[in-house]
């Protein structure tokens, strides 16, 4: 890369020469209305060597070249410096331009991950009271099972003493009517892993099961097995360990500075190698608010559908994040603002306010939506923003202000195709930007052939552009080629380039007068001369 820029350089250095002249056969410049320009002092330079800044004609004192004059800059309004080139030297330079103008940015996010099992859908079954495993109907791991499902016969002794107090209580009854001695027992074997059908079995047939038969209570599929056939086991003991493999969470590990570009709500795209030719879809639900110290990458679970369980906890996967850039450079809304999820439960994600149908937690509304709106000046089509009652209290009616339901009082909710009046940020080709490493600088063209260096502050590259974040305005020209040309010649006339942004004044600013070399005390103090790039030793 270094190479490449000294090349750049050189080439622009000696072509600097031949535009320095060309722009010498010119008349003076036109400058458009309200751009004051006073010419600079005659001097002459070296092509070679702008640092010699000498007030006659001459041989350069280091390289013996002729001296060229080093009066086709000027300086505008504020002091900047300004560079006038005539058509004939934007031609031999090959000079391009181009508006700066708003554009829909994107930046690709690449990471790998690993399957995990959806923590929200893990569960163990549990022995409740002691007992003895007779028989086992799910004996190995990996079994898919459904609620309801059996998964062992065992005998408790608990179990039956519970069994025959709930026929005594029965007896006790009057008029055929259970009591609330009877209604006792049955809630005992409720809690003892007993089922509905079990316990309305017993009452029916007054016959005590001497063995038990354990159901699941949910949908999954056993990873783990502790129970063995024969043995023994006491209340508290993990007898299988279920997994819903129909959601599966991909931990993505994303370095700490990529996190401005990762945002709740954002599309992931998946690929796994032991599955070739497919892609899978994923959203990322949650952040998670630790930075490993060892590696200094931040855990991002993503949610993924996995109906057909294609995908293997343990399989490692590549994800790829296509995150939409706003206008200071982070990620932009995503689309789910203005919906509503569970707090303990962020894959859930509804349009209606409601209960959470995991935990039955109140749904809260997710903050953002104002980011996907812009003012109707910006959309060309004046009140195109419309909100709504996320309740549909008052059924199609919108309204073209922000505010509350005049009914149930809850905050409004823009609409999905304002969505679509998302303002793009402003971007620049990549090849408009001359980048020494320590700065950016960007060539502004005020009117024709007359160009202005600009600092910028660039955001991250999405494709052949960069965002601009602070430094131009849309509309403004830019140069797109020839920019290391123009700079070589604002090097040659001293004034400050991508490479010396406070000009090239050097101590050998010399004026001969009477025949004896003396410095220049118009320039001021000479600064330290600059070290070129090629000189660069490491």
């Amino acid at each position: 890369m270094k190479k490449r820029i000294v090349l750049a350089v050189a080439a622009g250095l000696l072509a600097g020469l031949f535009i320095g002249r060309g722009c010498l056969s010119q008349p003076a410049p036109r400058v458009s209305a309200g751009t004051a320009v006073t010419d600079a002092a005659q001097v002459w330079t070296c092509s070679m060597h702008p640092q010699i800044r000498l007030a006659q004609a001459g041989n350069c004192p280091i390289c013996e070249m002729p001296l060229i004059p080093a009066a086709a800059a000027q300086t505008g309004s504020g002091g900047v410096p300004l560079l006038q080139l005539s058509d004939h030297a934007l031609a031999m330079a090959h000079v391009e331009t181009t508006p700066v103008a708003r554009r829909k940015l994107s930046r690709e996010l690449r990471a790998v991950g690993k399957i995990q099992y959806n923590e929200s859908a893990l569960a163990t079954i549990t022995a409740r009271v002691d007992g003895y495993a007779e028989r086992l109907f799910v004996d190995f791991t990996g079994v898919d099972i459904k609620a309801g499902d059996h998964l062992a016969e065992v005998y408790s002794p608990e179990l039956l003493v519970a069994q025959q107090e709930l026929l005594i209580a029965l007896q006790s009854g009057t008029g055929g009517q259970a009591g609330p001695l009877a209604e006792m027992s049955k809630l005992k074997l409720r809690r003892w892993g007993l089922t509905e059908a079990q316990i309305q079995s017993l009452v029916e047939q007054k016959k005590i099961a001497e063995r038990v038969t354990l159901y699941s209570p949910i949908q999954g599929t056993v990873i783990e097995k502790s129970i063995i056939q024969n043995s023994a086991f006491k209340a508290g003991d993990a007898l299988y360990r279920v997994a819903n493999l129909d959601t599966v969470w991909v931990y993505l590990d994303i370095y700490e500075y990529d996190l401005a570009w990762v945002r709740y709500g954002q599309r992931v795209d998946l690929t796994a190698e032991a599955l070739p030719g497919r892609t899978f879809e994923g959203r990322v639900t949650f952040v998670q608010p630790i930075v490993n110290e060892e590696t200094r990458t931040i855990r991002v679970p993503v949610h993924v559908g996995n109906s057909d369980h294609a995908l293997k906890p343990g399989m490692f996967v590549s994800a790829v994040i296509r995150s939409v850039l706003a206008s200071d450079g982070t990620a932009a809304a995503t689309g789910v603002e203005g919906k509503f999820s569970c707090p303990m439960h962020p894959q859930v994600l509804k349009d209606l306010a409601g209960a959470c149908p995991l935990c039955d937690m109140p749904l809260t509304l997710i903050p953002g939506a104002a980011e996907i709106t812009a003012p109707p000046a910006l959309t060309n089509a004046p009140g195109a923003i419309r909100y709504a009652c996320p309740m549909k209290c008052e059924g199609p009616k919108t309204y073209d202000k922000p505010g509350s339901c005049p009914v149930c009082n809850m905050k409004l909710k823009p609409l999905p195709a304002a969505a679509l009046a998302v303002v793009a940020p402003l971007a620049v080709p990549v090849s408009a930007v001359l980048d020494s490493g320590t700065r950016k600088l960007v060539y502004v063209e005020k009117s024709r052939g007359l160009f202005e260096p600009r600092d910028v502050v660039l955001g991250p590259r999405s494709g052949e552009f960069f965002q601009v974040l602070n430094g131009l305005d849309e509309g403004e020209r830019i140069v797109t080629r020839g920019g290391f040309l123009i700079d070589s010649q604002f090097q040659v006339t001293g004034h400050p380039s991508l490479f010396y942004p406070g000009g090239l004044t050097g101590d050998s600013t010399l004026r001969q007068q009477k025949g004896k070399p003396e410095k220049d005390m118009t320039a001021g103090p000479a600064p330290e001369t600059p070290v070129a790039p090629s000189q660069h030793r490491h």
